[in-house]
């Protein structure tokens, strides 16, 4: 169902008619990382265009986030929506459930080209020079280009190739999950959520993906922990890396993050028993004063930059932009968004809704709340800062961007809403796309075949199910496109199937196929050799060899 309202968007227009004046016109700007920069500010320079209109939408669905129980609910929320970045005229954003990088035009949103990873996309990618750098659970950091989504090199952060089941789904023991910064050429990453089995952060040649240098020395130190007493432990790299001129705080999951040195890598500390309980998780961003990391819902706490010391300086998810930090909050009530100076003072406050996200466009607060999108003009010598106007959505936002001289917002159901100056395409842009769902191509004759299905199972299936326990986990070794497997699939009666071919043509195909009947994830399909797929022991319930497995090379 259409989110835009149109109804009501001529009302909104007139409103800013008297503000067009304020909002002078700039170069179009990307959103290469998640909030826009290393630091992770939320604050870019670009200014939106005068009359916002509604451009396109898609809907992908709900996101599969990693943690959603409700003790983790607001601390470790790194995939629990949408993070998708913009270079140019191209939006990228990844998957948890289908295990890709899509590549929209932003200007239609078609789908250019999508990647598949061995395991599901949690944190949100980095473009770079023509580049789009992102992790996986399967514990490699990717470089592709964003041109064509054609693989330029990839890393391997996890010390081998041992699987483990990691929040429903096969993945390496040591997943990527702490999502990729890029500063001064040099692309940093982490791999492994288990201190005991040793974390990896890496530092890489952004070029090149050689090792800059690697700090695997953090894991498991005996420490006192949020109850005070000292015990076993070490960060648990979960999140988005954030990179200061010469800091890089590494989130830790539910803990206050590590801070190290970006040139080095060497410890610079990690102060577990600083926040006390309650304060932690996936959400760090940093000016040149102090981190800000969760406490709940949207709300965090500073700390020091120079040691770890918590302060009581508790703003909302903040947007930090020159001295000054921008937050939503709710005032006896009342929904505003405030502006704080370099002492953490008051400022000023304006009511608006900004409890999905807010940022900051040029001389503009972009924040989204239940209903609608609202425009922030910041104070001059002249004006007090005002809401200029709003757009009307149908469903609350939890994610804004400004790039291309458009606006993003993204909500928790998975829609994609782009507006723009102009609903028309400029020439040379591709047709928009009338995909609904998933933004893939209609299903082909052979993607019929991945399709569940209620119709009794063949007799050899049959009987194949009925030797083993036909439930839970199973694997199969062989061709990726055997007949058997195609009845396999559509009779399926496994929470996960794992299809392990070493033909990476077979794989891909099979992976387009069952991505486009919405069954990708809980049926997976990975590249290896039978001898070098190291699934966890005692894993599954019942394991296929395909009868080519013993004469195919």
């Amino acid at each position: 169902m259409p989110l835009f309202k149109p109804s009501q968007l001529p009302a909104a227009l007139l409103l800013l008619a008297g503000a067009i004046s304020l909002c002078p016109p700039t170069q179009a700007a990307d959103w290469p990382m998640w909030r826009f920069d290393a630091q992770r500010s939320a604050a870019s320079p670009q200014q939106l265009p005068a009359a916002l209109q509604p451009l396109w939408q898609q809907h992908y669905g709900p996101r599969q986030p990693a943690w959603d129980d409700p003790l983790n609910l607001d601390l470790m929320t790194y995939d629990r929506v949408f993070e998708p970045i913009v270079l140019g005229n191209r939006l990228f954003m990844g998957f948890n459930d289908s295990d890709k990088l899509l590549a929209l035009d932003t200007r239609t949103g078609q789908e250019l080209w999508r990647f598949y990873a061995e395991g599901p996309v949690r944190l949100p990618p980095v473009g770079w020079q023509g580049r789009v750098y992102f992790c996986s659970d399967d514990g490699y950091l990717y470089c592709v280009s964003a041109e064509t989504g054609e693989l330029q090199w990839k890393f391997d952060g996890a010390p081998n190739r041992q699987q483990a089941l990691g929040n429903r789904r096969l993945i390496s023991a040591w997943p990527a999950r702490g999502g990729p910064v890029i500063r001064d050429g040099n692309v940093y990453f982490c791999a492994s959520i288990w201190p005991f089995m040793g974390t990896f952060l890496y530092a890489l040649d952004a070029d090149t993906g050689e090792v800059r240098w690697v700090n695997d020395s953090t894991g498991a130190q005996f420490i006192k922990q949020p109850h005070s007493a000292p015990s076993f432990a070490g960060v648990a790299p979960q999140g988005a890396l954030v990179a200061t001129e010469s800091l890089l705080i590494v989130p830790g999951g539910r803990s206050v993050p590590a801070v190290f040195d970006r040139g080095s890598g060497t410890l610079r500390y990690f102060e577990l028993n600083a926040g006390g309980k309650g304060s932690g998780g996936s959400f760090v961003t940093a000016d040149e004063k102090y981190f800000y990391v969760h406490t709940r819902e949207k709300g965090t706490r500073a700390f020091h930059l120079g040691d770890g010391v918590k302060t009581a300086f508790m703003p909302n998810e903040p947007v930090l932009a020159e001295g000054r930090v921008y937050s939503a909050e709710l005032v006896e009530g009342q929904a505003v968004v405030r502006a704080y100076g370099a002492d953490d003072a008051l400022l000023w406050q304006v009511a608006a809704d900004g409890r999905g996200d807010l940022i900051l466009a040029g001389q503009q607060l972009v924040a989204a709340g239940a209903d609608s999108i609202s425009i922030i003009q910041l104070p001059t010598a002249e004006r007090e800062a005002e809401v200029v106007y709003s757009l009307p959505v149908a469903a609350a936002v939890e994610r804004l961007l400004v790039a291309d001289d458009k606006l993003f917002a993204i909500t928790l159901e998975g829609h994609l809403l782009a507006f723009g100056p102009s609903p028309s395409a400029p020439e040379g842009a591709p047709a928009a796309t009338s995909v609904a769902a998933g933004s893939t191509p209609p299903a082909s004759p052979t993607a019929a075949a991945t399709s569940p299905t209620t119709a009794p199972a063949p007799p050899l299936l049959t009987e194949l199910l009925q030797a083993g326990q036909a439930e839970g986990y199973a694997l199969w070794f062989g061709r990726a496109d055997d007949s058997l497997l195609d009845t396999l699939v559509a009779h399926s009666p496994f929470t996960q199937l794992a299809v392990v071919d070493h033909d990476g043509q077979r794989v891909n195909r099979l992976r387009r196929q069952l991505d486009a009947a919405g069954r990708y994830g809980q049926i997976t399909a990975h590249h290896a050799t039978a001898e070098a797929f190291a699934a966890p022991p005692y894993v599954a319930h019942q394991l296929f060899v395909a009868t080519n497995l013993a004469t195919e090379a």
